[in-house]
């Protein structure tokens, strides 16, 4: 009778230890894990204590900091957060370059993932061509995705004004970029 109850507390406390690890690398749309639009930049330290920060002057009067790096265990850049300066006092996070596969969203996309992944999944809310990629927006996740023109087929790789269809690109290309960005807290 007793093992019941303490194989119920074990399995509790298994369920909730996965669902923290989850909520800490999960991407959604104003959310990289535990960071949010109104994170603080000066917070970053005490909510991504598991991983290192580059040190950062955001009170230097002349130079502004422009990214924020963030390296994992094993020491290889996971994250690169660009700070959003609203004002002289509160410094928030305005995007996130993922470069860590460990974060993913709830359908599996990360920075591992390849172009079917997008295309099975969400919705794609534009398509821009540039001179060596092509960007995608998506916006229910707040995301947009570049992938190099090298993985197009040949008769798209080299017009950067041509029009780009979801169809025309090959499930199997990979993400050259991954980024996130948070949209305007209210304060």
């Amino acid at each position: 009778m007793k093992l019941i109850p303490i194989t119920s507390i074990f399995l509790l406390i298994l369920a909730t230890s996965c669902n923290t690890s989850d909520s800490e690398t999960i991407i959604a749309k104003n959310k990289l894990g535990l960071l949010s639009p109104s994170t603080k930049v000066s917070e970053v330290n005490t909510i991504l204590i598991n991983d290192s920060i580059a040190e950062f002057d955001l009170e230097s009067k002349f130079n502004k900091v422009s990214e924020i790096e963030v390296f994992n265990k094993e020491g290889n850049i996971s994250l690169v957060i660009e700070p959003n300066y609203q004002n002289d006092s509160l410094v928030t996070i305005n995007e996130v370059q993922i470069l860590d596969p460990k974060y993913r969203t709830k359908k599996g996309l990360s920075i591992d993932s390849n172009f079917k992944t997008i295309y099975e999944n969400y919705k794609i809310d534009n398509i821009q061509n540039s001179i060596n990629s092509v960007i995608l927006s998506i916006d229910e996740i707040g995301a947009y995705i570049v992938i190099d023109k090298k993985h197009l087929p040949s008769k798209l790789k080299f017009d950067s004004e041509i029009k780009i269809e979801a169809n025309q690109i090959p499930d199997e290309a990979p993400f050259k970029y991954f980024w996130i960005r948070f949209e305007e807290p209210n304060l």
